[in-house]
């Protein structure tokens, strides 16, 4: 999770360009909301640009990171640290600034509109300000062995084949890769606007035509964004940009190389549904009739919580460890202690797990989730 993180507080570029929005939108005294504020370094900004209080969201670690740092440089700051998903927290009063950056490879691709849907209607003031307001996609064709060996490895000479069907399995995935230039077949193509002060759709479906420039082989199709952070500050992670954040492109491959001349036209529809981190793609060739089909739902390996969300009508049971932790959870009264709670556990469901080990880092792991 650090090293994560620490890609995002070393890109310069990234933070200038925030630097320099949070300069236009914040004003002295503002509160501000960081949704998913992971090391706190944006709210540090904000803080730095004029604002009286942040309130620092975040449901992972990075949370302890934020209120050390955050409290360090602003002691007598009276900021808010709260640990959870901010679709199930409150604030206690709203803010005129709500900031996120979980703008994906292909930017919408990291949970960002459902996010700042959610902090719009529920954190910010009448008039406040979103950062970032608006993201724009763009599409290209590309050709890229690399990345086509990536798609194809596990149908490679070296692998068993029993274990080649899998390479389904991985043509239907998105692959975060890092382009350049010299891998596009064409110039970037508008794909979509989205408008993330205004209500959006649960569904997407975007349509773009690339015109090939050179001669080559496209094995699938790259997707970035442009994200206006304020009125006139945008960031990007373009191949063709020479202010792009260290961020790398989402990667869309096709199931077959196709070769491809100058002057030549290539059509794709994207669809997606960023709630369930689903998107389709389709490829076609006119110039020679080839199409592909693609989705990561066909990527998708189906476990349990998949099946539940296609079939509504299903009436579900809990799974063992559903009812493990109902029973853990049903000796929280209020009254005993971690301890105690273990006690009773062993003592009454000797036979919850195997051994009395799992049960008991069973129990810490529930009331160190599910408890306060």
């Amino acid at each position: 999770m650090l090293e994560e993180h620490l890609e995002y507080v070393d890109d310069r570029a990234r933070l200038e360009q925030f630097r320099e929005a949070f300069a236009c939108v914040i004003r002295p005294g503002d509160r501000v909301a960081d949704v998913g504020c992971g090391s706190g370094v944006l709210g540090l900004m904000c803080l730095h640009a004029g604002a009286a209080q942040v309130y620092a969201i975040d449901s992972t670690d990075m949370i302890e990171v934020a209120r050390e740092t955050l409290t360090r440089a602003y002691p007598n700051g009276s900021h808010l640290f709260i640990r959870g998903l901010s679709q199930r927290i409150e604030l206690p009063d709203r803010v005129d600034v709500a900031i996120c950056d979980h703008v994906g490879y292909f930017g919408f691709d990291y949970g960002v509109v459902d996010l700042l849907q959610d902090a719009r209607r529920r954190f910010l003031k009448p008039g406040g300000q979103l950062i970032p307001a608006k993201i724009k996609l763009r599409l290209g064709a590309i050709e890229s062995p690399k990345c086509h060996d990536k798609v194809n490895g596990w149908a490679a000479d070296g692998v068993p084949p029993e274990l080649h069907w899998v390479r389904h399995h991985g043509v239907n995935q998105k692959y975060a890769f890092q382009f350049t230039e010299r891998d596009l077949l064409c110039e970037e193509a508008e794909l979509g606007c989205i408008d993330l002060q205004q209500d959006n759709p649960e569904f997407y479906t975007w349509n773009a035509e690339m015109r090939i420039v050179r001669d080559g082989v496209m094995h699938g199709l790259a997707g970035w964004f442009e994200c206006e952070l304020a009125e006139g500050v945008w960031m990007t992670n373009s191949p063709v940009s020479q202010r792009a954040i260290r961020r790398p492109q989402a990667f869309l491959p096709i199931d077959d190389a196709v070769e491809v001349k100058t002057g030549e036209l290539v059509k794709a529809t994207i669809m997606a549904r960023p709630k369930d981190d689903l998107i389709a793609w389709t490829v076609e060739f006119p110039a020679n009739g080839r199409r592909f089909s693609h989705s990561t739902w066909h990527g998708m390996f189906l476990a349990q919580d998949a099946w539940i969300r296609t079939d509504p009508m299903r009436r579900p049971r809990l799974s063992r460890g559903g009812r493990a932790r109902v029973i853990v959870l049903g000796y929280c009264d209020g009254q005993r202690s971690i301890q105690e709670i273990e006690q009773a556990v062993l003592r009454d469901y000797p036979d919850l797990f195997p051994s009395q080990e799992e049960i008991s880092r069973f129990v810490s792991h529930v009331l160190g989730r599910d408890t306060e």
